[in-house]
């Protein structure tokens, strides 16, 4: 049981990439298919999760919107496998799950900021402003840094693991 629940914990990161790469697909959907309610509901659903970090990496240069799909699914399967065998894939899953917290941070982190109006124009508007935090008031984006933050906490716990192992030996 708690085998099972750890891996499910570790497979996080792997959720967070194939959900952007739900959301390029749902983008390439409102392109063929413009009219498509389902398309815009689930390009709107995903929309304040992922915008960050999807248009960083549409910034790398060469990368578009079918390249960007490929590494992201290609990332999601990677996750799985390293999912499945933590104990030998240490290193990259430390950088796989951490990636993942860095782009769902950063998504929770503009969204924090980010607000509509005239707010900066007077200190009282300001701190009548709204201030929630986006990606927190969505279930999906609870669930995704959740499960994302999770999969990093057992990478370090991985990791002092086996330095304590290795120094009691």
């Amino acid at each position: 049981m708690r085998t099972a629940m750890f891996t499910l914990v570790r497979l996080g990161p792997s959720l967070a990439y194939a959900t952007a790469a739900v959301f390029l697909i749902s983008m390439l959907l409102l392109e063929y298919s413009p009219s498509s309610t389902s398309a815009w509901w689930l390009y709107m659903a995903i929309l304040p999760l992922m915008r960050e970090p999807i248009y960083l990496l549409f910034a790398v240069p060469g990368v578009g919107i079918w390249i960007a799909t490929v590494l992201l699914i290609l990332a999601s399967l990677f996750g799985i496998q390293l999912a499945l065998q933590p104990q030998r894939h240490l290193r990259s899953g430390f950088i796989h799950a951490h990636v993942a917290l860095i782009a769902t941070g950063l998504t929770m982190g503009r969204a924090a900021v980010a607000q509509a109006g005239l707010s900066s124009f007077s200190l009282p508007r300001l701190l009548r402003g709204d201030w929630t935090f986006l990606p927190l008031s969505s279930p999906l984006g609870t669930l995704l840094f959740i499960l994302v933050l999770s999969a990093c906490i057992c990478c370090h716990l991985r990791i002092l693991e086996r330095t304590y192992r290795s120094g009691a030996e």
